[in-house]
């Protein structure tokens, strides 16, 4: 059992960028829902974070890493543990290898928007399917995001991560298990960052690229609300919006929460939504999916904590 206080005890002197204890999710996740986290920890760099969670498992105090809070729920009961945010370490490096192969290192707190915008500034190719992604680079190794045919594993080379014992290892690509939305990592892993493998190009064309992606999605998503981007996964020729569409779905709502009218694979806050209302209609769709057409949505989401 985990409170607020023991983890007060466990990280109250720590050094580090900032900790909010008790603090309500729904000011911070970008669905705006959420309850009261035990301690929310931002921290500033590497060596705050191997020192959070040494502390935490010491404590044997549960944890989970976060980025942004994008692709986040934490039930309305809150969540018996500590939030480490990692937006504290995000510094994106440029790094020319040859006249081929060109690399960015980002940082795992690093918005993908910044990386986009880096390898814009140094006229690289490769990851213009990142743009509009809501999401920081860890977040996105750890479930392959992708979007437009293409996936973080097409041009990551190298993957930083900190183990389950604390040490910082460097995993090749050939080491790493990538699947549809998801990454397979050892129990305990923290994700630091990533090397991506780029190419040169022409950056009229890159940035050109990039503004189709971006009004594409600017009339196909419903930007106009909070929400925490695509809630399930497509399957195989089964595109997930289209499911649950075709159910007739699209519009539905629970309290202030709606399944969007634009993209039935997005949930938005209409005004004071909370999580129980979220989790109501993700529950709806796969009921509904299940029982209709045979069909198991899972959650691109990741949903934490307690129920109310």
């Amino acid at each position: 059992m985990t409170g607020k206080h023991v983890l007060q005890d466990a990280l109250g002197d720590l050094q580090i960028g900032k900790i909010l204890f008790g603090e309500k999710m729904s000011g911070h996740a970008s669905l705006k829902v959420g309850g009261r986290v035990d301690a929310l920890v931002y921290i500033e760099n590497e060596n705050q974070l191997v020192e959070v969670v040494k502390r935490l498992g010491e404590k044997k105090i549960e944890y989970v890493p976060a980025g942004n809070l994008t692709n986040m729920i934490v039930r309305d009961g809150g969540y018996r543990g500590a939030i480490v945010l990692m937006t504290g370490i995000q510094e994106v490096v440029y790094e020319p290898a040859s006249q081929t192969d060109h690399f960015l290192t980002a940082q795992a707190g690093a918005t993908l928007n910044k990386v986009v915008s880096r390898s814009v500034a140094e006229e690289l190719t490769g990851l213009e399917f990142c743009a509009g992604i809501p999401g920081s680079v860890g977040g996105a190794i750890w479930m392959n995001a992708g979007a437009y045919g293409k996936e973080m594993k097409d041009v990551v080379q190298e993957v930083y991560v900190l183990d389950a014992s604390g040490a910082g290892r460097t995993l090749n690509r050939s080491e790493i298990a990538f699947g549809y939305r998801h990454t397979e990592f050892p129990e305990g892993t923290i994700v630091l960052g990533a090397r991506f493998k780029l190419r040169k190009g022409e950056r009229l064309k890159i940035k050109e690229r990039i503004n189709e992606i971006m009004q594409w999605r600017q009339e196909k998503h419903p930007l106009d609300y909070p929400s925490c981007g695509s809630i399930f996964k497509n399957l195989p020729g089964h595109p997930a919006g289209k499911i649950i569409e075709d159910m007739g779905l699209k519009g539905v709502s629970r309290g202030g929460a709606q399944i969007s009218s634009k993209h039935a694979n997005f949930i938005i806050n209409k005004g004071n939504a909370t999580a129980s209302d979220v989790l109501f209609l993700i529950h709806l769709v796969q009921t509904r999916a299940q029982q209709e057409k045979n069909l198991r949505l899972e959650t691109e989401v990741v949903i934490i904590g307690e129920n109310e």
